[in-house]
């Protein structure tokens, strides 16, 4: 027999951003690619926000649209960064809110 190809991380506590599939890991994973100082990965936090049900389906409809017409591989992550980069353009100077103190 051959061995599997997916071993289960066995030595680590799960974390709350990760998910089932994230405690398998595959033995051909390549290793991310270095990025410049230009080009930094975005760090991403899992949040939970309350949504009207009307934008939600306008969402889901856009997405799926974009899909269709665009891009296959389109999510609605993706929609939303872009509707938020959009938003934060819109304002010359977004202040940083205070620091809550502890």
């Amino acid at each position: 027999m051959s061995k599997s190809r997916i071993s289960i991380k066995r030595d680590q506590k799960p974390k709350s951003t990760d998910d089932f599939f994230s405690n398998f890991e595959d033995s051909n994973e390549k290793p991310e690619p270095v990025l410049s100082n230009d080009k930094k990965a975005k760090k991403y936090t899992r949040q939970t926000f309350l949504i009207s049900d009307d934008h939600l389906e306008k969402l889901k409809d856009f997405v799926h649209t974009k899909k269709l017409r665009e891009d296959y591989n389109y999510t609605q992550k993706q929609a939303l960064e872009n509707a938020l980069d959009l938003l934060f353009e819109s304002i010359d100077n977004v202040e940083k809110r205070p620091k809550k103190k502890s």
